[in-house]
């Protein structure tokens, strides 16, 4: 791993190994009330001790001077609008030379894995995963299912990590089944560290929390939790609870105790 890479990629794991990112790139997929205050957002994750949080060009361009020096930039390169077709066709919309101009630390590309259109993203991703390699920018691959597949979402899921972690991916990010018993075996088969994604919001920050605890049990490194966090009733609180889990191996009961603080 050449210099710039290193130095950069701490800005997004911490000398633990261990990491907590917020994304905020949804307001393309549709409509948030929460998103329309990054500001505050911000430094609720601040004050939550996130390392990074992970969004698109016109939120950074909004939001980099709370963020610098606070919070490690993960940039979001492809993406698909709610209004669209198919929200599922990710396009590539940006590129590793316009993060690097833009200071970000890691650039992050989806793979939607059963999709009819698998193997052009696939392609897309081998081009951004070259040009990060050729940059000193460290790749973030994120792998997600396509819902009318007809395989077992699980053994998607499996695959995916493995196939981007083959391509040149640093990071993966990764949705889980609802198998529990297939967190680890997702995990073990990728050749780079897991986070987990959050996905939607949760019945509860319980559900949340005892989540996250599963997918540290089961090998990740840490998580890259959203609208679990930012619509939660208190995201700093929330994120210091995670923070419990990943950081210090607390349990999801444990860590509940810190939700309610005040």
């Amino acid at each position: 791993m050449n210099l710039g890479k290193s130095i950069r990629i701490s800005r997004i794991i911490g000398s633990d190994g261990k990491t907590v990112i917020v994304p905020i790139d949804h307001a393309i997929e549709g409509y948030y009330q929460e998103l329309e205050d990054p500001e505050r957002l911000i430094n609720e994750f601040v004050k939550g001790g996130a390392n990074a949080v992970l969004l698109r060009r016109g939120m950074l361009a909004r939001v980099w001077r709370l963020v610098a020096g606070r919070l490690g930039v993960v940039y979001r390169v492809n993406g698909a609008t709610g209004t669209s077709p198919d929200v599922t066709d990710e396009r590539v919309i940006s590129g590793v030379e316009d993060a690097l101009l833009k200071g970000a630390d890691a650039v992050v590309y989806t793979i939607i894995v059963g999709h009819p259109k698998e193997n052009d993203m696939l392609a897309d991703f081998g081009e951004i995963s070259d040009a990060a390699y050729s940059m000193g920018m460290p790749l973030i691959g994120e792998v997600d299912t396509w819902p009318s597949s007809p395989t077992d979402k699980a053994e998607l899921l499996r695959q995916g990590v493995r196939t981007l972690s083959e391509e040149g991916a640093d990071l993966i990010k990764t949705y889980f089944p609802e198998d529990v018993s297939y967190y680890t075996k997702i995990i073990r088969n990728s050749l780079v560290p897991v986070v987990a994604a959050g996905g939607p919001k949760m019945n509860s920050v319980k559900d949340v929390l005892v989540f996250a605890e599963n997918v540290m049990k089961a090998g990740a490194i840490g998580v890259c939790f959203g609208r679990n966090v930012w619509q939660s009733k208190s995201p700093s609180n929330t994120l210091l609870a995670l923070s419990a889990i990943v950081r210090e191996g607390k349990s999801a009961e444990e860590a509940l105790r810190i939700v309610d603080r005040p």
